[in-house]
C-alpha cells in the first residue's frame, strides 16, 4: 500500500478541518479556521503547482534577457539581471524590449496567482 504524499495529507486534513471541526467550533473562531484551511489549499497548490510555475518564469526572464544577448544559468540570477537592466534604464523607452518585460511579468504574476489566489485569474 502506497504512503500518501504531502498533498493527499494536506487534503484529507483540511477537509477533516472544515467538515468536522469547523461546525464544532464556536463561531468566534470560524474566521480562524478558515484562514488555516485557506492557507492549505495554498500549500496544496503550491507543491503541484511550483515547479510549473518556476519554469514559466525562468523561460519568461529568458525572453526578456535574449533581447539584449544576456541569459543567465538560474532563475535567481536572471532575476538579478532583469533587476539591473531595469535600473540601467533598458526598459524606459516603448518598444520591443519593455513590450516584452511588461509581458513575462503578467505571466508571472498570472503563473503565482494560480498557486496563491486562482480565482482571480479563472476570471481573466
Amino acid at each position: 500500500m502506497n504512503q500518501p504524499d504531502a498533498r493527499d495529507l494536506l487534503a484529507t486534513a483540511r477537509d477533516l478541518l472544515l467538515k468536522q471541526l469547523l461546525p464544532a467550533l464556536p463561531a468566534s473562531l470560524h474566521y480562524e479556521a478558515r484562514m488555516i484551511t485557506s492557507a492549505m489549499a495554498i500549500a496544496t497548490r503550491e507543491i503541484e503547482l511550483a515547479a510549473a510555475c518556476t519554469q514559466a518564469e525562468v523561460a519568461a526572464l529568458a525572453r526578456v534577457l535574449d533581447l539584449h544577448g544576456q541569459a543567465e544559468s538560474s532563475l535567481a540570477e536572471a532575476r538579478a539581471q532583469v533587476a539591473r537592466n531595469i535600473r540601467a534604464g533598458l526598459y524606459d523607452e516603448r518598444g520591443a524590449a519593455r513590450e516584452r518585460l511588461l509581458d513575462a511579468l503578467l505571466t508571472i504574476t498570472r503563473e503565482q496567482l494560480r498557486i496563491s489566489n486562482p480565482k482571480v485569474v479563472a476570471h481573466d
